[in-house]
């Protein structure tokens, strides 16, 4: 996901990747806490480049049926929720013509 936000960071207008993170933390205190070694391990030592929402209660993985993680929803410039999208789909839509 960070690649993909980096490569099409020229097309910023059209898009937008947020994050959410699962009930097991409550805070970005707690999110940073446990995502030291990640950030060391896997994105060389940077934090993500893109929003990260958390959702505490579980609602939102809830109500948009969210099982498992990294999870792509695709929602339209209007805010229409248009469902599951891998990066494959993703590159195509950016390539479409506006």
């Amino acid at each position: 996901m960070i690649a993909f936000y980096e490569k099409h960071k020229d097309k910023r207008d059209r898009f937008e990747l947020i994050a959410f993170h699962d009930a097991s933390v409550k805070s970005f205190k707690e999110l940073d806490a446990k995502l030291i070694e990640i950030r060391k391990k896997y994105w060389g030592g940077k934090g993500l480049p893109f929003p990260v929402l958390l959702d505490a209660s579980g609602s939102t993985l809830d109500d948009w049926q969210i099982g498992f993680f990294p999870t792509q929803i695709l929602i339209d410039p209007e805010g229409r929720l248009l469902g599951l999208a891998d990066l494959k789909t993703l590159e195509a839509k950016l390539a479409e013509k506006k």
